[in-house]
């Protein structure tokens, strides 16, 4: 009797954790699918999104993965252009690809996470980078895209255990 419950829990742990795992990997999908989810999430997290002006066009432009929790993965959605990229370790992601002229929204998750759900940690730098030299940071060199849950914070909604942060970059050739 007793290898019978040890056998459910077993069974019970394996497919939890498959469905947490789905469910993440899923977000990115749910925001490319999606046509409300940017206002839904904008509802859900009680916050407007970061807004930066990017003047001189796309080229170079990049979102620097400047920091990020061990063992996590955090993703780029871009909603406007219906692309997105997912980083394991600190990088460059390049941007001119993925980005539009004019208003794009950009949303950054927390797409695996170590095991440890009570701490995270990611920061992207938007910047231009020309000949693998960076020429400018915007929004005056702080995070375009950064998240932290340290597990002090209580959790009010999804969105603490997520890391979803929102930004709308506007470019402009001039």
């Amino acid at each position: 009797m007793k290898y019978k419950q040890y056998i459910a829990f077993i069974i019970f742990l394996v497919f939890s954790t498959t469905t947490i795992s789905f469910a993440q990997g899923n977000i990115v999908d749910y925001f490319l699918k999606n046509p409300e989810a940017w206002d839904k999430t904008k509802k859900l997290i009680h916050k407007e999104p970061i807004k930066v002006i990017v003047t001189g066009g796309l080229e170079g432009l990049v979102f620097n993965l400047a920091e990020l929790t061990e063992g996590d993965e955090v993703a780029l959605v871009f909603i406007d252009t219906q692309k997105s990229e997912k980083m394991k370790r600190e990088g460059f992601c390049k941007a001119e690809d993925k980005l539009l002229q004019g208003k794009n929204r950009v949303v950054s998750v927390n797409t695996r996470n170590s095991g440890n759900r009570m701490q995270f940690h990611y920061k992207f730098l938007l910047q231009r980078n020309i000949n693998n030299e960076t020429i400018t940071i915007y929004n005056n060199g702080n995070a375009v895209l950064e998240s932290t849950y340290d597990g002090s914070k209580p959790v009010v909604d999804i969105s603490n255990l997520s890391g979803i942060e929102l930004c709308e970059i506007e470019i402009h050739d001039w």
